[in-house]
């Protein structure tokens, strides 16, 4: 069953704030997307501006990534719709906390992976970008291995990204990931519940288990970030790695 992509946008914010926002920066943003009514405010490094902006040429896109190349603007750019967001708290640090765990796993199973953060990708024939919370090469990692520049036009899509809801719904995003390529999409959605999605015939459908990591089930990420709140992070790191090197090996075990 291939998952639903609508959302209600009425109970979102109509403004996005940034902050540490120098003047050369601003004047960039502001170069980009003026034209595009961008009601905005800048208040000594503060900049508060219109979250969707709709008509954005695909060159003025690149304008503004050229403008923010260090500025986390979690977006979605989908033919023209430009829609902004900005991280918080409590989103950052869910998307964080799983993050280590997916690399201290990796390194102590020596899993090959190239961790790539927020960088945004764009589709190979243009039109459509954004930024992820997090993304991962894995079994494409040998053919990025080594490469510090990010290129859509020859490099192949990232093997795993993980988005994490908050104050918005990632759901109108899964299109613009299928269409980059992304194989496999973990989504935590603002009830907290966690999702595993896979690519096939240009749509995402739910995953039992992940794609990635064949013993892991989506019940059994949460049961981890969930004890977030009793124990310390390196508590639960160290917990998770300990339970996913003993789930490989009984998955291993049974598919002999």
């Amino acid at each position: 069953m291939s998952i639903a992509t609508r959302q209600n946008r009425s109970s979102q914010p109509e403004f996005v704030v940034l902050h540490d926002i120098s003047w050369a920066t601003y004047e960039g943003i502001r170069d980009a997307l003026a034209e595009y009514h961008l009601r905005h405010t800048y208040v000594e490094g503060t900049l508060e501006m219109r979250r969707i902006l709709c008509g954005v040429t695909w060159e003025d896109y690149l304008k503004l990534l050229a403008a923010t190349p260090d500025i986390d603007l979690r977006h979605t750019y989908d033919e023209g719709i430009l829609e902004m967001m900005s991280p918080r708290k409590d989103h950052d640090w869910v998307a964080t906390l799983v993050a280590r765990m997916i690399e201290a796993y990796a390194f102590a199973s020596d899993t090959p992976i190239q961790s790539i953060g927020s960088t945004t990708l764009l589709a190979a024939t243009g039109g459509r970008g954004l930024q992820p919370d997090e993304a991962y090469y894995l079994a494409h990692e040998p053919l990025v291995r080594c490469k510090e520049t990010y290129e859509p036009d020859k490099d192949p899509p990232p093997d795993l990204v993980i988005e994490i809801d908050v104050t918005s719904s990632s759901l109108p995003r899964m299109p613009v990931f299928a269409k980059i390529g992304v194989s496999e999409v973990w989504r935590l959605d603002r009830r907290r519940r966690l999702h595993f999605h896979g690519l096939k015939k240009g749509k995402y459908y739910v995953l039992e288990r992940s794609l990635a990591f064949g013993f892991l089930k989506p019940a059994d990420l949460m049961r981890f970030v969930n004890r977030r709140a009793e124990i310390g992070e390196n508590a639960v790191v160290r917990e998770f790695v300990s339970w996913a090197t003993q789930a490989e090996a009984k998955t291993r075990k049974a598919e002999k």
